[in-house]
């Protein structure tokens, strides 16, 4: 039989999260598992798309300023913009891989949650 977890939330709220058998905290709150969540959110990389961005930036700033000042034909720089371009989609479309991948994973734990609820609930527990 699993319990809620005694912790409280960031809103002051008391945390939902069942308790595995055994342990006295949920995952998100057991002191344990503090070094694996900080991996996971340092994973997020928003810090290396921010770099990633700056470079680009500073690449198509060199870039116009080597057509305008003639170092460089209009034809390859067109390429190398269409490239910063396909760049910056192949970011959007990891984004947006990354979001799903994190909302598949918080909608399969809140399935697990309400699926423990509803045990409890038919069950008398």
């Amino acid at each position: 039989m699993s319990r809620q977890c005694p912790s409280t939330k960031r809103d002051g709220e008391r945390c939902s999260g069942s308790v595995p058998e055994g342990k006295y905290y949920c995952w998100f709150h057991d002191p344990a598992n503090s070094d694996k969540r900080r991996q996971a959110a340092s994973k997020g990389g928003k810090g290396n798309r921010a770099k990633l961005s700056k470079h680009l930036h500073t690449r198509l700033d060199e870039l116009i300023e080597q057509v305008v000042g003639g170092e460089l034909e209009p034809y390859p720089a067109s390429i190398a913009g269409q490239l910063i371009k396909v760049k910056i989609g192949l970011m959007e479309m990891e984004r947006k891989l990354k979001e799903t991948e994190d909302l598949e994973a918080r909608v399969g734990e809140l399935t697990q949650v309400i699926e423990e609820l509803e045990r409890e609930q038919r069950y008398g527990a």
